[in-house]
């Protein structure tokens, strides 16, 4: 008894107590109340259905009606075929491989497309993207194109009577007289030793004017000095002054390299034009030699000095007046 005595005064001396009182008694009344058996619910009656002519007493026929014990004997018919959920689902058919060949199909020919599978697991293979073209390899021994060869410091320009819409674009070798040799305007000469300035020399009735630069004077001009990128007119005119034509000339490139070799391209640079060699002669006469002489060694052409320049003109001089005296002879 002690123990209980002990928790009662425990409970007393927490103020307990009562919440262990209700705690006892619920205890002794639930298994009281849980062995009673409970009212049966009596059913509700269905409400009686009117008929067409609104009478009460006709009933109609449940939309549910109770299952029997016959009813399970007999198998109910479904909709569709019977399956059992259990069963496994039939196995896709086999796809056909294709046969391996030589791996690249023919050229202009595309692969057919695999058939997919059928059933539940099939999956399907994407079809095949053609392939490219082959690309079929140079033959051999096949000449090549033919590759067009300039003369080592020849030109490219435009020329041509600056009344034309458009100007012809044409290689320009040295010693090449424009428009032609049978009247020629001006003859190109060469590069200057920096291989940037174009030389040409000028025909007395000719008037240059434009990017050039005239020497030895703006009023007596003999050569037109032109780079890459000018453009200069020449206006020619007749014994009374008058300008009977005018012609354009533009300098677009000059030719730096060449693809021959090296004995032929000093060949090419000492070459010379012979229409273009009797256009000088003509142009300064026997008497008056050329202030400009080309090193077919650099393959350019540089200016004599005053010194040399004279002394060639009195060897010229002298040679003219044995000519003349010589023929004075013979008459």
């Amino acid at each position: 008894m002690k123990p209980l005595q002990t928790i009662w005064r425990e409970l007393a001396q927490r103020r307990l107590l009562p919440v262990a009182i209700v705690l006892i008694a619920a205890l002794v009344a639930i298994p009281v109340v849980l062995a009673k058996d409970a009212d049966p619910v009596a059913p509700t009656p269905p409400a009686p259905a009117k008929d067409k002519a609104g009478s009460s007493d006709a009933f109609a026929d449940p939309v549910v009606s109770l299952v029997t014990d016959a009813d399970h004997k007999e198998r109910r018919r479904v909709l569709g075929a019977s399956k059992n959920p259990f069963q496994p689902g039939p196995s896709p058919e086999p796809t056909a491989t294709p046969t391996p060949t030589s791996g690249v199909p023919p050229v202009g020919t595309v692969p057919e497309a695999p058939k997919t599978g059928s059933g539940t697991g099939g999956v399907g293979t994407p079809p095949l993207t053609p392939a490219p073209p082959a690309v079929e390899p140079p033959v051999a021994g096949a000449p090549d194109a033919p590759k067009h060869r300039y003369e080592l410091y020849s030109l490219t320009v435009r020329f041509g009577s600056s009344e034309d819409s458009s100007l012809s674009k044409r290689n320009l070798p040295r010693l090449t007289a424009l428009p032609s040799a049978e009247d020629p305007v001006l003859v190109y000469l060469g590069l200057e030793g920096d291989g940037k300035t174009a030389v040409f020399l000028v025909d007395a009735a000719v008037e240059p004017q434009g990017d050039g630069t005239c020497k030895p004077d703006p009023a007596v001009c003999e050569t037109i000095h032109m780079r890459v990128g000018d453009t200069e007119f020449f206006d020619v005119k007749d014994e009374t002054g008058n300008v009977t034509a005018q012609y354009q000339l533009d300098l677009l490139d000059i030719k730096r390299s060449t693809t021959a070799s090296a004995a032929k391209a000093s060949a090419a640079r000492a070459k010379a034009s012979k229409a273009g060699r009797r256009v000088l002669r003509t142009r300064k006469g026997a008497t008056a030699p050329l202030r400009w002489r080309y090193d077919a060694k650099s393959g350019y052409v540089r200016k004599l000095s005053k010194r040399t320049f004279k002394a060639a003109a009195a060897r010229m001089a002298r040679a003219a007046m044995a000519s003349a005296g010589a023929f004075d002879v013979q008459r």
